[in-house]
């Protein structure tokens, strides 16, 4: 994606590594707007942040999760390219970010063990916005 470009996509609950087609620039700075609320197997649906605290058997299973620090079914992010594949970060509902990861192309999922993405539902809708050389740098949530 090119600066001041754009994309719009879904990101599916059940894709353990959705491709975004989004390919990554180090030193770029980026617009994440997030919306859109996904189920893990039964609701409550769960919006990008993720819940902190979901009780019963996800509670025991919370090292499981692909970033055990994380809220579960929290949106995580990272890059696959050239020079290997990062490890998975936190994007929650998104806000403007600083590229630190290595270049490639942007993959996402939800924050769930690997192996139990069949019985999610929902999606999150991501809009990423180039915005480097526009002076608006801020901190994630923003």
């Amino acid at each position: 994606m090119e600066q001041g470009g754009s994309r719009r996509f879904l990101v599916p609950a059940d894709d353990p590594c959705f491709d975004s087609g989004i390919d990554i620039q180090p030193d770029h700075i980026y617009r994440f707007i997030v919306k859109g609320q996904w189920i893990d197997l039964r609701p409550p649906a769960i919006g990008p942040e993720g819940d902190r605290n979901p009780g019963g058997v996800r509670a025991l299973a919370g090292w499981a999760k692909r970033l055990p620090d994380a809220p579960w079914m929290a949106l995580l992010m990272r890059t696959k390219g050239m020079a290997g594949t990062s490890g998975w970060h936190l994007l929650g509902k998104g806000g403007t970010l600083q590229s630190t990861l290595p270049p490639g192309r942007l993959q996402l999922c939800a924050n769930d063990v690997l192996g139990f993405y069949f019985n999610n539902k929902g999606a999150m809708d991501v809009t990423v916005i180039d915005v480097t050389g526009q002076g608006q740098l801020g901190v994630a949530g923003d």
